[in-house]
């Protein structure tokens, strides 16, 4: 059975972990687009859902549901959801056993996972069990893979061979840390993973050897090789791409050498209490916001040949206000949009590469104030 041959039987949305640090932002972008309703799930929800303001959002629903009860398919088929988007992380270490249950009872899914191994591995798992169930399953719908490929198509339209990406996430300093962002952030901490650059599998260590990045609106930053998704999912894309990289710049050069020197440690092989110091980092964090803005960004570069010519064109984000923690669940508002409108999602395990084109970011961009731009040569 296709989803092209079945109805959406339901534009009610279910976010997982919808009281959350990304969850509660989809709630509340959803709950204000017409003909959506909205359950905010989890295991601990609250009373009532609020907006920015702190003021009741209407219509929300908030749903007491367990990613790891063993009546989690009963509860999906109960709660009259026909789309579940999971912002339960961190998806580090998780299994799929929140695609399987929505698979199952019916659902269709989008998560906005960053795991490598859990977005690399997502249709190879799933894609067979989905297709059968006529069920659409996204995996990556957030600033990577999902924005960040898309980019990457819209700049490699302007080349005749693409061959490498460079890709950095400034974030500001004054940004709302979520626990389980931190963790995804820790959890890869000097640990060596294989990065495809230079036209080889080469590896590097998280968060170490920091260098400095540049920006079209922000100042110079250090930036630290980061495991994400990318690494695979783009250059299975672009199969003659001779590298991908991705990395990380905090605004403060003291955070971002102080996560250096954790890196190094942990490669020492020395014991440290990580659950701890995730809590520590996320509280203590904090403490340096003084000295920061509120001003994060994004940079895309990619390099290859046009005419015969070597050609470099970069894609500009800015994110005024503390406004860049909203980027990571605009293409999962986009898709729930999409799907709430009777626009079929692709049936089958996807990840969420190629399905969302750069133009449908720029309403959620210009809602928030956020500025991109390309940069690129004269005449091309």
């Amino acid at each position: 059975m296709t989803q092209q041959g079945r109805a959406v039987k339901d534009k009610t949305v279910l976010v997982l972990g919808g009281y959350g640090h990304f969850g509660a932002r989809i709630v509340r972008a959803l709950a204000a687009s017409p003909g959506i309703t909205v359950i905010a799930g989890g295991r601990h929800p609250p009373a009532t859902m609020t907006d920015q303001a702190g003021a009741p959002l209407a219509g929300v629903r908030c749903l007491a549901i367990d990613a790891a009860a063993p009546d989690l398919v009963e509860r999906l088929r109960a709660s009259g959801a026909g789309l579940l988007i999971h912002g339960a992380g961190p998806f580090q270490g998780q299994d799929y056993a929140v695609a399987c249950a929505c698979i199952e009872a019916g659902l269709d899914y989008i998560d906005l996972a960053d795991g490598r191994q859990f977005v690399r591995d997502f249709p190879a798992w799933l894609d067979a069990p989905a297709r059968q169930a006529g069920c659409s399953v996204i995996s990556g719908a957030s600033t990577l893979p999902a924005l960040s490929s898309a980019v990457v198509d819209a700049l490699a339209a302007r080349l005749d061979q693409l061959e490498e990406i460079d890709m950095v996430i400034a974030p500001a300093q004054a940004s709302p840390l979520g626990l389980a962002t931190v963790q995804a952030v820790l959890g890869y901490c000097g640990s060596a993973f294989p990065v495809w650059w230079q036209g080889r599998w080469q590896e590097m260590v998280g968060w170490g050897s920091p260098q400095t990045a540049q920006f079209a609106r922000l100042p110079p930053r250090l930036a630290a090789p980061c495991d994400v998704p990318d690494h695979d999912v783009l250059q299975q894309r672009w199969p003659q791409l001779q590298g991908v990289r991705f990395r990380a710049a905090l605004e403060l050069p003291f955070l971002q050498r102080c996560l250096a020197g954790l890196a190094y440690v942990r490669q020492l092989g020395l014991p440290l209490p990580m659950p701890l110091l995730c809590r520590l980092l996320a509280r203590c964090g904090r403490w340096f916001d003084r000295f920061g803005s509120d001003l994060g960004g994004m940079r895309v570069s990619v390099r290859g040949q046009r005419n015969g010519q070597r050609l470099e064109c970069h894609w500009d984000l800015t994110a005024p206000m503390l406004h860049g923690p909203e980027i990571p669940t605009f293409a999962a508002i986009v898709l729930a949009r999409r799907w709430a409108a009777g626009q079929p999602l692709p049936v089958g395990a996807h990840v969420c590469v190629g399905l969302l084109e750069l133009a449908e970011f720029q309403d959620e961009f210009a809602r928030w104030g956020i500025h991109s731009q390309i940069s690129a040569p004269a005449g091309h």
